[in-house]
């Protein structure tokens, strides 16, 4: 009936009313989001900054939504990331440390998922979680290779990481959920430098993973073989902190090092 719908004309019954107040808890919700997608923005700045001068290689986990990402990060650091079959599941970027069976440390980040048709709003407002793949120094891309759509999801992804102004990274492409499909199942990316077939539930493949990933972060390192003097074992602690030291041999005229370190230290090492 009219009353029940708010009455006759010219009134404001409480079914307007009702609207009114929805829309203002949604424009109360919006204006919070914003305020804490700033925050996370700034602190997100603040650590890459951090990473940078540390020299920390970081690799950027990114891929269609429910790809198995964050199962991957859990799987790969331990990390209690949430799991969930929902859209952007994970909004607040998840960065974890792991050192590598070399001794290397890399930082894995996790990323919100991308899906068909993000809005262009959407993607300014979460390019503070988005972005970080621009920073990163491999980009990890994990593809359900179960999904009947992985080829449209992958599309998706390039697309995304377009936008963003995501260019010239190395890509390394995870075919994820082995567990769920068939030998004889054949998937390509013809957009990534590297691929491999894993299974982030079970653990299939997660050491080949690992192992490219470090055959990546050498090729952008220089061997160094040298005898360094007793005076200059400070220099052999920055090869620790930045670099992979192979070999430490003590000599009677100094300390025999082989190690790879990055390119933008190597010249400091002499």
């Amino acid at each position: 009936s009219l009353s029940r719908l708010g009455g006759g004309i010219g009134t404001r019954g409480p079914g307007e009313k009702k609207l009114e107040v929805d829309r203002r808890l949604i424009r109360d919700r919006i204006s919070i989001l914003k305020q804490e997608l700033g925050n996370v923005k700034r602190t997100r700045e603040t650590e890459r900054q951090l990473r940078i001068r540390n020299r920390i290689p970081v690799i950027s986990i990114v891929g269609y939504t429910n790809a198995g990402k964050s199962t991957l990060l859990n799987y790969l650091t331990n990390a209690d990331v949430l799991e969930e079959d929902k859209l952007f599941a994970t909004l607040d970027p998840t960065t974890r440390n792991l050192t590598m069976e070399s001794g290397q440390q890399i930082l894995l980040t996790d990323t919100v998922g991308f899906i068909r048709k993000l809005p262009h709003h959407l993607i300014e407002a979460f390019r503070s979680t988005l972005e970080e793949a621009k920073y990163a120094d491999i980009i990890l891309h994990v593809v359900d290779s179960s999904s009947p759509d992985a080829y449209t999801q992958m599309h998706i992804v390039y697309k995304t990481l377009k936008d963003l102004g995501v260019q010239d990274k190395t890509i390394i492409t995870a075919f994820n959920k082995q567990d769920r499909v068939e030998e004889d199942n054949i998937i390509k990316d013809f957009h990534s430098d590297y691929t491999i077939r894993i299974s982030a539930k079970t653990g299939k493949g997660i050491n080949e993973l690992l192992k490219l990933i470090e055959k990546v972060l050498n090729e952008r390192k220089v061997l160094i073989e040298r005898l360094f003097t007793y005076n200059e074992a400070g220099k052999i602690q920055t090869i620790r902190k930045y670099g992979q030291l192979l070999l430490e041999e003590y000599q009677q005229d100094g300390i025999f090092v082989r190690a790879y370190v990055p390119k933008d230290i190597y010249d400091g090492l002499y």
